[in-house]
């Protein structure tokens, strides 16, 4: 007998460590990933780690000691032991239910089954608690009665877990239905054992200590393959957002239509392969007419429905090997990579006009829209990409000058399109050097505090006849001639000038955000232009942060990577824009010396309604912050979109919801009250 009770205790405390140990990693685990099974497993182990506490201490009771049903302590490790034995199983098993469901279990039906489960392990403690001659009673009332339950229980996840590996890579799926599978089983032995005492009269020591030792051993290979679902089921949720990632880089989140990138790489292919089979191809250019009066009527979200529903059609009039596009906003591009004639392209072009109007049925409207098609043909209207799609855009426009709702061929002789481009890039020339160029300021707030902690510059051309004019008026021409150069190198100088008049005037550490363009971005005195700036300002270069666009990096990556290290060596941080809207590989992204991640306003808008956003959204900032980089989610406009951005931990904010782009003399007044309230310790909105 004292060589069974050592060999009993030791086994209790061997299984007391392991579920102790085993519950920790779990919790562990749980604080880094935010699984809510790992929560219920966590539960799960920690009631374990109780029950063979509770075990332990009731078996020394009974062989040490005597004492009678109505003591305390025994009546409460009665209690302890039969509700932990219980919730044990009910947790293990919810979450096995979220692994294979991907899904969370719901939080009432939840709390009613864990509450039935302590019930039934309290009632079935306390059955035949007083009488001394009911052992055999109390064994069943106490474990067959649970064990019944494990084995349905446990055989049922054993199953679903089974089904659920043919779907799954790895084997930490193979492992846990085998454990559960075996556990089933084991909770079979105990019944067999009760029976067996029921008839022989006697209690085996040898059954009774080896079933201890498996149940030691069906332990550890569950612990062991808990872990290896948790890792296979987060490289899965890995390789799921990294493809989700890929694709939105090549393709329109709204459409699904491929993007700008990938259309003029599919152009680039297509041009050269058209050379050397000597045959023509055709580039559509499309512009809803009028889809500002259906925005500005109706509101985005009717807008976007339309477009979607454009996007379908557009797609049903072309055959397999054509690409469809969305260029941007309401434009579209086609790519017919083979084509015989004019005659074909003007086919096409008809059919699309004719299909589009047909009335569309958007939220119980009726909306009626037309199109204007500018085409271009290879080789006739140009020899690579850039110059196919410039002349069809060109041609559209000509089709709008000519009463809409048809298409045009190019004719360079009737270019309008470019004589406007002209006359805006004399014009903008003359705006440089009479100084109508002013830089306004947008806030970069801490989502937490809401306090301010940076600021973007933002050019404006301050036009004599037309006002204010935001940069879609002028930098793509600004980028086309070269001006961007000129205009660029003031923008740097303005803004670090002005953060240093801030700092020293507030007395309080601000960040500077300054967009550079991809021509700015490519001089070789780049390197040089900045560190004189820094000097002279007298900035702390850890206070600049430098924005390039996804799409400017990846026209070079590897160029790229050498100039942002090299800016790094400066001391700058890095930052990139309008991150999700271009075609950056994963890879590179990791290369890339990169501070700060700023999410486009396209996916922050409807986060708080469109599931799709809101996971493409998580994803990237679980992704940024695995790679220590900082988040800034762009075009914040209400306090949903807050909220569900600070339940991710997003790190910065900037949108209009806190502030519109203002002057110096504007904004400074909320940065004096941001300062103030930041040195109470509390945060400010700033508008």
């Amino acid at each position: 007998m004292p060589q069974f009770s050592f060999a009993i205790a030791a086994t209790f405390v061997v299984q007391l460590l392991g579920s102790g140990v085993m519950a920790t990693l779990l919790y562990a685990f749980h604080r880094q990933y935010r699984k809510s099974y790992l929560q219920h497993w966590t539960l799960g182990w920690i009631s374990m780690a109780l029950c063979q506490l509770t075990g332990a201490v009731a078996f020394y009771l009974a062989t040490e000691q005597h004492r009678a049903a109505s003591d305390p302590l025994r009546l409460a490790i009665t209690l302890v032991l039969g509700a932990t034995n219980y919730l044990q199983l009910g947790w293990f098993l919810f979450g096995v239910y979220e692994i294979v469901r991907r899904r969370p279990v719901r939080i009432v039906a939840a709390r009613k089954i864990l509450g039935i489960l302590a019930a039934l392990g309290i009632i079935t403690s306390l059955l035949f608690l007083s009488e001394s001659g009911f052992a055999v009673s109390r064994y069943f009332a106490r474990i067959s009665f649970r064990s019944v339950l494990g084995i349905l229980g446990y055989g049922a996840a054993a199953v679903a877990l089974w089904r659920t590996r043919t779907r799954r890579e790895g084997v930490g799926f193979t492992v846990l239905s085998a454990a559960f599978f075996f556990s089933a089983l084991q909770e079979m032995q105990y019944i067999f054992i009760g029976f067996d005492w029921l008839f022989t009269g006697t209690l085996s020591d040898y059954f009774y200590t080896s079933v201890t030792y498996i149940d030691f051993l069906l332990q550890s290979v569950i612990a062991v393959g808990m872990i290896a679902c948790l890792l296979e089921d987060e490289r899965e949720a890995a390789e799921l957002a990294s493809a989700e990632i890929e694709h939105l880089a090549y393709h329109d989140a709204l459409t699904g239509l491929p993007n700008r990138p990938l259309f003029i790489d599919r152009l680039i292919v297509s041009v050269a392969q058209a050379a050397r089979n000597t045959s023509k191809l055709a580039v559509f250019f499309l512009d809803l007419d009028r889809f500002k009066d259906i925005n500005d009527s109706l509101g985005h979200s009717v807008g976007d429905q339309l477009l979607k529903a454009v996007a379908e059609r557009i797609r049903r009039c072309v055959r397999e090997g054509d690409t469809v596009a969305r260029f941007g906003g309401d434009e579209f591009t086609l790519l017919v990579p083979q084509i015989e004639n004019i005659e074909d392209a003007a086919k096409i072009a008809q059919k699309i006009i004719e299909t589009l109007k047909i009335p569309f049925f958007i939220h119980d409207r009726e909306l009626f829209v037309t199109t204007s098609i500018g085409i271009s043909l290879y080789p006739d209207d140009g020899h690579d990409a850039e110059t196919l799609v410039r002349n069809a855009d060109s041609a559209m426009y000509r089709a709008k000058d000519s009463g809409r709702d048809n298409y045009q061929l190019y004719a360079p002789a009737m270019n309008a399109r470019a004589l406007e481009r002209l006359a805006l890039e004399n014009m903008l020339r003359k705006a440089i050097r009479q100084h109508e160029l002013v830089l306004h300021y947008q806030p970069l707030v801490n989502a937490r505090t809401r306090a301010i902690t940076g600021l973007e510059a933002l050019v404006r051309w301050n036009h004599p006849e037309l006002g204010l004019l935001s940069p879609a008026h002028f930098i793509s021409v600004a980028e086309l001639s070269g001006l961007i150069i000129p205009i660029g190198e003031w923008v740097l100088k303005t803004a670090c000038r002005q953060l240093r008049i801030w700092q020293k005037k507030l007395d309080r550490s601000l960040t500077m955000s300054v967009n550079l363009s991809a021509r700015q971005f490519s001089q070789p005195d780049l390197l040089e232009q900045i560190r004189s700036v820094i000097e002279d300002s007298g900035i702390d270069p850890h206070s600049l942060e430098l924005e390039i666009t996804e799409s400017n990096a990846m026209q070079n990556a590897e160029n790229t990577i050498h100039t942002l290290r090299d800016l790094k060596a400066l001391g700058v941080r890095i930052a990139m824009d309008d991150f999700g809207t271009g075609y950056s590989s994963l890879n590179y992204l990791k290369r890339f010396p990169i501070d700060t991640l700023k999410l486009d306003q396209m996916f922050v808008r409807d986060v708080s309604e469109d599931p799709t956003d809101a996971a493409i959204v998580s994803a990237a900032i679980v992704m940024a912050h695995s790679l220590s980089i900082e988040v800034v989610a762009e075009g914040v406009e209400t306090e949903a979109q807050l909220m569900f951005l600070q339940k991710q931990k997003c790190d910065r904010i900037q949108g209009f919801f806190f502030s519109v782009p203002l002057a110096a003399e504007d904004l400074e007044p909320y940065l004096s009250e941001s300062a103030e309230y930041g040195a109470n310790g509390t945060g400010v909105a700033v508008l």
